[in-house]
């Protein structure tokens, strides 16, 4: 039986570029290290890290360089999680195989979007490159159901399982199709042993945690991570009305810092780290840079109670 993800909140972290839009790697691990440090686990290669933009050699690179800065702090059984998602099942592969030689000890599967009509028609053909996937990859596989970045192809409760049980090499997913319907529906069916299920954004961790979430990927512990992770220790502790309360109130104010972000997008996550890490901004063309973008970012209200509370943290 494969091992599954750890229950925990996920963050994907952004790559930096020089100047000569080289990697950054420096800054890359320094990053790393601020955000894992606090108890988030690391994605590497997702849609916040440029996944499309990242060759094959860079995507290496940057799983190497994750590996080195978790164990310079002494994060040496912290797993890594490598996106390795691609148009073809065969490049897939190759991605999954190169992500574990490089350390990861999981891969994060997209389904492929490019030919997304044919796929939603045929779904049997979605569910065989997920099963042919995780039977060529030497680590287990987390399927991310991300519509937005796959063409609008989400994946329902029946694809989900029908795909877990086919293909034993699958161990968990994340569903950043933002349902907790559809994330109840799963965890219900599954085995819970064998099969993590994960919330594809913060702003619903705590009522998919009631109904068997282990967790939640999202790009807010980037920008905050104690007070993430003192909000993942307060959905888990909900006993009396108190805590209740409590964590109510700091998953309310995760879900408008988490919408603040996902508004001003990629370029606007990484002006405002550049504001406050003083790491590289801009992302690879053809993605501008949008100062104006960013500078209201960090104007938000909501951004700003939360690096408040986030300093007091530390």
């Amino acid at each position: 039986m494969p091992k599954i993800p750890p229950a925990g909140l996920y963050a994907p972290l952004p790559v930096f570029f020089t100047k000569d839009d080289e990697l950054d790697l420096d800054a890359y691990a320094k990053h790393a290290k601020y955000v894992a440090a606090a108890g988030i686990l690391p994605v590497a290669s997702a849609s916040i890290g440029e996944a499309a933009h990242l060759d094959h050699s860079e995507r290496i690179k940057v799983i190497k360089t994750l590996r080195d800065a978790l164990n310079s702090i002494d994060l040496h059984e912290t797993p890594i999680v490598a996106g390795v998602g691609a148009p073809s099942t065969r490049e897939t592969i190759q991605l999954a195989r190169d992500a574990a030689a490089s350390g990861a000890e999981f891969v994060l599967v997209v389904p492929p979007g490019y030919y997304a009509r044919v796929l939603k028609a045929n779904p049997a053909a979605m569910h065989k490159f997920f099963i042919d996937v995780a039977a060529a990859s030497p680590v287990p596989v987390i399927i991310y159901n991300y519509p937005a970045v796959a063409a609008r192809i989400d994946l329902d409760s029946d694809d989900v399982v029908a795909i877990a049980k086919a293909a034993p090499n699958i161990c968990g997913i994340m569903l950043s199709c933002g349902n907790v319907g559809k994330l109840a529906r799963i965890t219900t069916l599954v085995d819970n042993s064998r099969f993590t299920t994960l919330a594809g954004f913060i702003d619903f961790l705590l009522p998919s945690i009631c109904v068997g979430s282990a967790g939640a990927i999202s790009p807010l512990p980037n920008v905050a991570p104690e007070f993430c992770m003192k909000l993942w220790r307060a959905s888990r502790g909900v006993d009396n009305a108190v805590d209740r309360q409590f964590a109510k109130e700091l998953q309310g104010l995760a879900a408008l810092g988490e919408a603040a972000i996902i508004k001003k997008g990629l370029s606007g996550l990484k002006q405002f780290l550049s504001q406050q890490f003083g790491y590289p901004a801009a992302p690879r063309l053809p993605l501008p840079l949008m100062e104006e973008v960013s500078a209201k970012l960090s104007e938000n209200q909501h951004i700003k109670d939360i690096m408040e509370l986030e300093k007091g943290l530390h």
